[in-house]
This record gives structure tokens, sequence and C-alpha cells, in this order.
């Protein structure tokens, strides 16, 4: 893990965060002034994620942001929600758009074995079929979700996601509460107005 690395990719990505929404900047400047803590090895990672998840807020979309690490330590993907915005793609979670990218560019790589997701939020049941389907051996969340996430409810799927589900792990992150509690207020953000459009369209559809 390169944590320079990591560090400059993440601090890139803030420069370009503009939002006229105070509580957006806020956690731009959190993040920014936020040192990772050496007892926690999933601190730079985590805090990446949420730095995407601020990014796609700061996009008009739900702040979720995902990052793919293969075996090495090495970020090799990373992306955020797309649902809403350029325009609406109900599939476009953080995770979708994370694996989506790998899946095109890398189509010669028929294994994951060793790699690692990593997503500010734990997984809705959507994302978390195809992260199984994926194959990547470890999905790691900075913030439980108990409304929407499914990473703790894989008993509840039925029994071939569940056999599948057997060769991975998902987990919370190892890293600080900060981290944590910042990945669940940086999705909190805008998450009502959005849901509301969820909800319109729902009800538009009958």
């Amino acid at each position: 893990m390169d944590i320079k690395e990591i560090r400059g990719l993440g601090c890139g990505l803030l420069k370009k965060i503009a939002s006229k929404n105070k509580e957006a900047m806020t956690w731009k400047r959190w993040l920014g002034e936020y040192s990772f803590q050496p007892d926690y090895r999933d601190d730079p990672y985590a805090w990446l994620t949420d730095v995407l998840a601020l990014k796609a807020v700061d996009s008009g979309n739900y702040g979720v942001g995902s990052i793919l690490v293969n075996a090495e330590g090495k970020v090799i993907a990373l992306g955020h929600n797309l649902v809403y915005s350029p325009y609406f793609r109900s599939d476009l979670h953080g995770e979708m758009v994370v694996v989506n990218q790998f899946e095109k560019e890398h189509p010669e790589i028929t294994t994951l074995e060793g790699y690692t997701l990593y997503t500010s939020l734990e997984s809705c049941p959507m994302c978390l079929t195809r992260l199984i389907s994926s194959g990547i051996n470890r999905i790691l969340y900075a913030a439980g979700d108990s409304i929407a996430g499914m990473a703790n409810s894989i008993d509840l799927l039925p029994p071939l996601w569940k056999d599948l589900s057997e060769r991975q792990s998902f987990s919370r992150a190892r890293c600080t509460e900060e981290l944590s509690n910042a990945a669940t207020e940086i999705m909190l953000i805008n998450a009502e107005e959005l849901l509301e459009v969820l909800r319109r369209r729902a009800k538009h559809s009958y």
C-alpha cells in the first residue's frame, strides 16, 4: 500500500469539489485535514471511499464511494454513485460503477482472488449479489447501513447465493469511528431529497 499515492489521489479529487452546500464543504475541509491512523490498517482506503462519496454528493448523486484494490494493495479502480446524474441510471450504485469499470478494462482477468473492494456504505441487496457474482474475495465497508444494507443478512439470500458467498468475506473495514461516522453523514447530506425522486418514479410507474 502506497499511502502517499492514496493521499495524493484523494486530495486531487477534493480539490475539484466546489459545492454550494455548506455541509459538503465542511466535510471537504475535514477530509483534507484528516490524518491516517496507523493502528487502523484500512484507514487510507476508507478515507478514499469517503472522499469519493463526497464527490458523488457534489455531482448530484447519493453519497457512496467505492474502490477496488489488488493483492498488492494498489488501488486499481474507483468510482461513486451515478444513479441520478448526469442522467438517471438505476443500476449505477458505487460498487456497480467500480466493478463495471474493472471488468470492462480487464477482460483478461478471470479471477479476483486476493482482491478487496472497499465501499463507504454497506452494500444493498442489488450490489451484494453483484459482488458475490464478481468473485472479489473481500468486501469491506466503512459504515453499516441498518436501513438498506444487506452484508449482515446474507443468510436471508436464496440458497445458491449463500453457497456462492461462502468463499468471500463481508465485514466492516478496520478504520476509525471518525471515518465511519463521516461515511454515514456524507451519505445523509442529500439522501432524503434523492430518495424522494425514487419514490416519485415508483409512484408514476403504476
